[in-house]
């Protein structure tokens, strides 16, 4: 919607978004997820990371303050100050860059990409060699073998892709996409959401189970060569993926199960850098919110519970089994 796009563009979270809309629409009268909103990246300096993303991909955005009152209660997180740089992804999804201030925060705390948790951003371009180039000219790290793209199966189906690190540490897979008539201008295609996990299956029973999603999953796990180099893993390591679409949006989200090598919990809070998360739409988020929490599930907002971000729309941020932050957004009428 026209209102979406020019208010993304200058806001933070997905209840700014809402709240300019007003009411949040459930058409499929759905308990669960029914729109993606953005993704979130938090940052050691949003200035920095916002101009490795114009220089590598050609994003735009501009670092502003947002009033922090609402997300001091929604990440609980008081006295906290907040930066925002909202980019667009065209045929994609918003991307957020944020930055607290004024609270502790964890810096520089950079997961391999195994770690439960690791988060990415998979970003189909129209002119790969140029995005390496360009990467390569701001000294982002390459994890892929070689510092050279490699070809394997991607969303897209078999393509040449190559994945670095952002300044936070932040995977990014940039993969040579084909445009079409219709493809947005500019060197970006299109993206996917990617996600590491601790166990596909546990995964999955939240993911679907919880939050209502369709992903399928590889019940078995693989060694492709070129997919081991793709993501600087060893021989000896496997993987088994995941993914499908966010429901109510074109937006895919992928996720990788990886075995055969040294693994840490990635777990951060909303406010530490390089924390990483999602702004989801979801119908009778009392409801859901009660599934979480009986399911085992954390709770981040202040005092474990939805927050009044105004007369028409409640949120709340709970963590995944991944440690992913997912912000929920819902409406204040219980039959919504």
């Amino acid at each position: 919607m026209r209102l979406l796009t020019t208010v993304a563009a200058t806001c933070l979270l997905a209840c700014a978004l809402v709240t300019a809309q007003g009411q949040v629409a459930n058409p499929t009268n759905k308990t669960g997820v029914i729109g993606m909103m953005h993704a979130i990246h938090s940052t050691n300096d949003v200035e920095k990371t916002l101009a490795f993303y114009q220089a590598v991909f050609g994003l735009n955005g501009q670092v502003r303050p947002f009033q922090s009152t609402g997300p001091q209660i929604l990440t609980d997180s008081p006295g906290a100050t907040l930066r925002v740089a909202m980019t667009q992804i065209k045929g994609a999804f918003n991307f957020e860059l944020t930055q607290f201030g004024n609270i502790e925060r964890q810096l520089n705390k950079q997961p391999d990409i195994a770690d439960p948790g690791a988060p990415m951003i998979k970003i189909i371009v129209r002119d790969l060699e140029s995005v390496v180039a360009a990467a390569k000219k701001v000294n982002a790290p390459i994890i892929t073998k070689g510092a050279a793209p490699v070809t394997t199966a991607t969303s897209i189906g078999n393509a040449k892709s190559i994945i670095m690190r952002d300044p936070d540490g932040y995977f990014v897979q940039a993969i040579q996409g084909t445009a079409a008539a219709d493809s947005p201008d500019g060197a970006v295609l299109g993206a996917v959401l990617g996600l590491t996990v601790g166990d596909m299956d546990e995964t999955m029973k939240y993911w679907n189970g919880i939050l209502g999603l369709e992903l399928a999953a590889d019940k078995s796990f693989a060694n492709d060569a070129a997919m081991l180099d793709l993501m600087g893993l060893p021989k000896g390591a496997s993987y088994r993926m995941a993914g499908g679409l966010i429901s109510g949006s074109k937006v895919r989200i992928e996720m990788v199960e990886i075995k055969g090598v040294a693994r840490k919990p990635y777990d951060l809070r909303v406010t530490d850098a390089n924390a990483s998360g999602m702004a989801l739409r979801v119908g009778h988020i009392r409801e859901l919110l009660a599934k979480h929490k009986a399911a085992g599930g954390r709770v981040l907002s202040r005092n474990g519970d939805l927050v009044e971000w105004s007369d028409t729309i409640r949120n709340v941020f709970v963590k995944d089994p991944n440690g992913l932050n997912l912000e929920l957004v819902g409406s204040a009428d219980p039959n919504l």
